[in-house]
């Protein structure tokens, strides 16, 4: 019987690198690493072929209005927008699936024979192998993020991703159920914190994960499965390695997006693609959320375009952001305010300590004020339009939509309106026809 592959590509054929014998390949398909710097290089290239499916994921949301032209410009972007999941335009850009799974095979063998390395040392193996188990629970994270239903008690067996814990590129996969995917991203993410002893990359090397982007990460995932509890404690000790927050009223300061900035802590992804800015507008919705002239964040995100805006966020080689502490202080105020026996007032002090560098400060005074008269159903809504601001057209507003409640969403497109309903299926995504082409089983329930 034909054996059914995951629609990958092993690194083997893809890989360049300056030394000539870098990789013995014994037998013919596989890769074997074999010192320290091999598996290093190995795990260069996984992060390299991390997707960019954040860009995509703006598209879906609420924060962009695609623009009409009589040139097709549009087409690439247009069923995503309108959600037209059957049926898509035939030059549809597609939400990565391949390089997915290219990343955690990389990380797979780094995690299952890694230890082995030589010409390590101890601690530099046990951070590299580290590195490959966040690796492979943000790559799963990602996959689940964008084809599978939701984190939660009624969905645990529902059927979700296939999950890929070895280097056998042939092995028969079936989808795994939901219950089973976060449960090997919770173990995953566990395993890669005990193995971490970076506590943060030094600046051109935060791609790499480090403990303060592993316990972000986890904080991440934690609170889009409302476990608060494990959000804030991850939360809390990402925010004690760093929790620097570059203010904004000083004009120099570098924009938190880029990789050099202090507030960077994981520069692996480029969440904002070129071509996006040309293609769409500012949402109204997104627009009109910001105090244009008292919210600093207003005229270093967004730039002019006659009645309309342009976002100004990535799309340049240092924009690359996957993690930021500005979202330690969203994710603290969140968990603190809703986790059983949370304190409140802390949860208040966590947001304000963020808008009070991005806020021109009399205009800070008068929202501090306000945050502290709000009671707490008032305050969790708040710090949820405090994340549209502040975390505007970097990759998070889908999956934030996607996990706190799938709301109705309504776009017009060409004088045309469109309706994601409440609780949509199409908050899910298909998985790519290329993908279900080579491996059936994905259309199995």
């Amino acid at each position: 019987m034909k054996r059914i592959n995951l629609y990958i590509v092993v690194m083997l054929t893809l890989m360049t690198t300056a030394c000539d014998n870098f990789l013995d390949i014994k037998p013919v398909g596989k890769v074997i690493p074999a010192t320290y710097q091999d598996y290093r290089d190995l795990m260069t290239y996984a992060y390299q072929t991390v997707p960019t499916d954040r860009s995509l994921s703006t598209v879906r949301g609420d924060e962009l209005q695609l623009t009409y032209d009589d040139w097709g410009d549009y087409l690439p972007y247009h069923s995503i927008f309108i959600w037209q999941d059957v049926n898509p335009d035939a030059n549809t850009n597609s939400f990565p699936w391949q390089e997915f799974y290219k990343a955690i095979l990389n990380a797979n063998q780094t995690i299952i024979d890694g230890e082995k390395a030589t010409d390590g040392t101890q601690a530099d193996i046990d951070q590299l192998r580290g590195e490959a188990y966040m690796m492979r629970a943000y790559m799963h994270f990602g996959l689940a993020g964008l084809y599978s239903d939701v984190y939660s008690a009624d969905n645990l067996n529902k059927k979700s991703i296939p999950l890929a814990t070895t280097i056998d590129i042939w092995k028969n996969y079936q989808r795994n159920t939901i219950g089973e995917v976060y449960n090997q991203i919770f173990a995953d993410i566990e395993a890669g914190i005990k193995l971490l002893n970076v506590d943060e990359q030094t600046k051109g090397l935060n791609y790499r994960f480090s403990k303060v982007s592993a316990y972000g990460f986890a904080a991440r995932v934690y609170a889009y499965t409302g476990d608060w509890a494990n959000a804030r404690k991850y939360a809390l000790a990402a925010y004690n390695i760093n929790h620097t927050l570059i203010d904004m009223n000083d004009a120099s300061a570098k924009l938190p997006m880029n990789y050099a900035s202090g507030e960077n802590v994981l520069a692996m992804e480029q969440t904002f693609y070129s071509s996006l800015k040309s293609r769409f507008y500012v949402s109204d919705k997104l627009i009109g959320a910001f105090d244009k002239t008292n919210d600093l964040r207003f005229a270093k995100y967004f730039q002019g375009s006659g009645s309309k805006y342009r976002c100004l966020l990535g799309y340049k080689l240092d924009n690359k952001v996957s993690m930021r502490t500005a979202e330690f202080y969203l994710l603290l105020a969140a968990s603190e305010a809703q986790v059983p026996g949370g304190d409140l007032s802390k949860a208040k002090d966590y947001l304000k300590q963020l808008i009070a560098k991005r806020l021109k400060p009399a205009y800070y005074d008068t929202q501090a004020a306000a945050i502290d008269a709000m009671d707490k159903t008032t305050f969790i809504q708040r710090v949820a339009d405090e994340r549209f601001r502040e975390l505007a057209c970097q990759g998070f507003r889908w999956y934030d939509l996607r996990y706190f409640g799938k709301p109705e969403i309504t776009k017009t497109f060409n004088g045309e309106s469109f309706t994601l309903k409440q609780g949509d299926s199409r908050y899910v995504l298909r998985f790519p026809t290329e993908a279900t082409e080579s491996n059936p089983n994905l259309l199995l329930n």
